[in-house]
């Protein structure tokens, strides 16, 4: 791997955690959740994945110990559970975080219950945001290769934001844009690869300092509090590139159908798993479906039938004599 790539490993990507969530089905049709994340503490304490927290419609409880399991003493692992089963859709909508939902339902029948799985992944939307480091997602390139498209877009954003709550001239900001491709060409050139380390904001600053008196008053500190904000999603962005995630599900019946990457004959669990590059740029969505016979119905219409044949056969029987 080029020396780059593992600077820029060392800034943006330290967070190595794995992610496991683990979805029990019960007969009557509600379910179980419980998170296990394992890394080191910092990063099981940081925003790019959330375990759910208490409120009005659930309640979740949440431990963390260090675990000597690896032989590494820096090694913690964080564990979350639901506090009671539940039959509601659960959906994590948070813009910081990763969104997605978990859902189950039952239908019952006379002679079987049907049991559905599904779970829905939102993509992390690379592809529009920071469109030059779909190209980099599986091979090895230098961090400047996606670290400057994902700044200039941060930058780019923060002054649309901007425009849209102050009224400044088109020349003034046509001349901010110059500054900062000026300011980033010399970066590159000068290969002064620390800089793009920094945050956003310092960046933006430094890059117009030249230009400061032509600026609104208290430009800069209007567009530090945007351009922190919009660099929030792009961490929570670049910290899950290391992250990985394992979704495993018990199933009350027989399999009928799924999309699982591993089926355990053994307990009947499906398991799914997935990292940065399966949610960078499209939806990962999982799906189960199960089927558990009443034998005690089946048997049930089996006697009553047994007992029209022969109720029949008596009858006729009766008319012969």
């Amino acid at each position: 791997m080029p020396r780059k790539i593992l600077f820029f490993l060392g800034f943006f990507l330290v967070s190595c955690v794995e992610n496991l969530v683990h979805i029990q089905i019960f007969d009557n049709g509600s379910f179980s959740v419980k998170y296990n994340s394992i890394g080191h503490k910092n990063d099981l304490l940081d925003s790019d994945f959330i375990h759910p927290t208490s409120n009005d419609k659930h309640s979740w409880i949440t431990s963390l110990r260090q675990t000597n399991d690896s032989g590494t003493e820096n090694i913690w692992e964080k564990e979350t559970i639901l506090s009671s089963p539940t039959k509601t859709k659960l959906t994590f909508t948070n813009s910081s975080n990763l969104q997605y939902d978990i859902d189950v339902s039952r239908d019952s029948y006379f002679f079987w219950d049907l049991y559905t799985f599904q779970s829905n992944i939102k993509d992390l939307e690379i592809d529009l945001k920071y469109p030059e480091i779909v190209n980099y997602l599986d091979i090895d390139e230098d961090e400047l290769s996606w670290l400057v498209p994902a700044k200039r877009y941060i930058f780019s954003e923060s002054i649309k934001v901007f425009q849209e709550k102050n009224r400044i001239d088109k020349i003034i900001f046509d001349r901010i844009d110059n500054q900062i491709d000026t300011y980033i060409s010399y970066i590159e050139e000068k290969d002064y690869e620390k800089e793009f380390s920094r945050k956003s904001s310092e960046i933006f600053i430094d890059a117009l300092s030249p230009m400061k008196r032509r600026l609104p008053k208290n430009f800069f500190s209007d567009m530090k509090i945007i351009i922190d904000d919009l660099e929030k999603e792009f961490e929570k962005n670049t910290n899950l590139m290391l992250d990985g995630f394992i979704f495993s599900v018990a199933i009350p019946g027989d399999l009928r159908n799924t999309n699982a990457t591993f089926i355990s004959e053994v307990d009947n669990t499906i398991y799914w798993e997935f990292d940065f590059n399966d949610i960078a740029t499209s939806h990962f969505n999982m799906y189960a479906h199960s089927i558990v016979i009443n034998n005690l119905s089946l048997q049930l219409l089996l006697l009553i039938i047994l007992l029209v044949f022969i109720g029949f056969i008596w009858k006729k029987r009766l008319k012969i004599e």
